[in-house]
């Protein structure tokens, strides 16, 4: 096979062709970093390549599965890593001049996992900086950009995995998700970003955000390779605080069952009504039809209050992430990027009163979004309200007007970083410049498999948009 071939593959399809022995672990990973050689100064998706490295432990890979020691059906297959994710020995910045030099002893628990599955580590991916912000503009590592077009932001904070996977150099790449963190890349770059259900993936080796809030998670270009790579690193964890001890599902299994019968939520009032650009709509109402040809219910439903979970965010979000970066900050403030900055004099002035009020209330919130889900088996929406906005001006185009992209997600995507709720995102079409626009589909805790079920059959009636690709050679 070529290496536009093999790259064209995902996780899913490159497995098989690795267990069979029609592809070797060798081939598959050189093919990988001849493309990020070819298009990482296009697009700054990696930060940090591990060539040598990488190739090594593809030959071990490879050795391993002719000798019939097959580990499954991550062996052997290549991925990258948010600049977060702790790395045994491997530059790990955080994005950041702190960090700049930082070569970390051990793994991140997700790369264990992923490493003891077979696969493979190729480099790691650039990210906004201390994951603190939407744009991955960062001034330490530089900007990376859309493979839809250059020109235009790949959102962030985990831009860097997104624009990899969708310029074909990755199938798999690790996220975190504070506040959309990995939805909003993944929506505005056209490929798959799955937000578990919180402590369903272990937080260790991860530089912190919100930890309330932080989730690790897979990045891919299919619903089934999103389900692949969290099989592997579902599971407790007891170096973590947030890990739940409760046993992991085989994620896979049911996911081509269709969604026959489902009842599926749709609730404006859950978004707090917020403006969406007229192209996104169009294809959110497509969306809607094709779920419902595939024999789902599709219902929508009322839910009051839902001004409370911006309030509920900056209340818990701020002593969080300033208890992480006061050190530093009083230390040498100026080495932080203006935005991030401006993120940390904000969280430095939220009372101790009020993070406790906002604990409080969260737990009410909670509640009252799984009384709202009750009976349903996800809810969706549109991911981000818009297509991926200029670089030069950071601003959206909606509806025919220019609007700061700053906070346009959070109305459609915070509020599951708050209740802890299993949300994906995967295009639903394309705007008339040809930009990728995408749906999430959340569901109620620990049912991550329902919210795979429902976003594959999707996935499976739409191939015109699942196969679509950016047009980079």
């Amino acid at each position: 096979m070529t290496d536009n071939s093999i790259t064209n593959l995902g996780a899913h399809d490159l497995s098989e062709k690795i267990r069979t022995k029609e592809l070797s672990p060798v081939e598959v990973t050189q093919a990988h970093l001849d493309r990020i050689e070819r298009f990482n100064d296009d697009f700054l998706a990696f930060v940090t390549v591990i060539a040598e490295q990488a190739l090594a432990a593809a030959k071990v890979a490879e050795g391993e599965i002719a000798a019939g020691r097959y580990r499954g059906p991550l062996h052997g297959i290549p991925y990258g890593a948010k600049d977060i994710f702790n790395s045994a020995g491997i530059h790990t910045t955080h994005g950041s001049s702190f960090y700049r030099d930082n070569i970390p002893d051990d793994n991140a628990e997700c790369i264990n996992r992923l490493q003891e599955a077979g696969a493979i580590l190729i480099g790691k991916c650039n990210t906004h900086e201390f994951a603190a912000g939407s744009t991955t503009i960062n001034e330490n590592f530089g900007t990376t950009t859309n493979p839809w077009d250059r020109e235009r932001m790949v959102g962030g904070s985990s831009g860097g995995s997104a624009a990899a996977l969708a310029a074909g150099m990755i199938p798999i790449a690790l996220g975190s998700d504070t506040g959309g963190s990995i939805r909003t890349p993944a929506a505005l770059c056209g490929i798959v970003g799955l937000k578990p259900t919180h402590g369903r993936i272990s937080l260790h080796g991860i530089y912190p955000n919100v930890p309330s809030f932080d989730h690790p998670g897979p990045m891919t270009r299919s619903v089934k390779d999103a389900a692949l790579a969290l099989q592997v690193m579902a599971g407790y964890d007891q170096r973590d605080s947030k890990s739940q001890d409760l046993p992991v599902p085989d994620y896979t299994d049911g996911i081509d069952d269709g969604i026959k019968g489902a009842r599926i939520a749709v609730s404006p009032d859950f978004t707090q009504n917020a403006e969406i650009d007229g192209e996104v709509a169009d294809a959110f109402d497509a969306a809607i039809g094709v779920l419902s040809s595939l024999g789902a219910r599709i219902e929508t439903v009322p839910f009051d209050g839902a001004d409370r979970f911006a309030k509920n965010f900056t209340g818990v979000a701020g002593p969080e992430f300033s208890e992480v970066h006061r050190q530093n900050y009083t230390a040498d403030p100026g080495a932080y990027d203006r935005e991030v900055a401006e993120r940390v004099d904000w969280s430095l002035k939220v009372s101790l009163d009020d993070y406790v009020r906002a604990l409080r209330e969260r737990e009410l919130l909670i509640r009252d979004t799984v009384s709202f889900l009750n009976g349903f088996d996800v809810m969706i929406s549109p991911a981000v309200p818009c297509a991926a906005p200029l670089i030069s001006t950071r601003m959206a185009d909606m509806n025919g007007r220019e609007i700061l992209f700053k906070n346009l997600h959070r109305p459609f995507l915070s509020p599951h970083n708050i209740t802890g709720f299993p949300a994906i995102t995967l295009p639903m079409g394309f705007t008339g410049k040809g930009l990728p626009i995408s749906i999430q589909i959340a569901g109620r805790h620990w049912r991550d498999a329902d919210v795979l079920r429902v976003a594959r059959a999707y996935e499976a009636a739409t191939p015109d948009i699942r196969d679509r690709r950016p047009p980079i050679g």
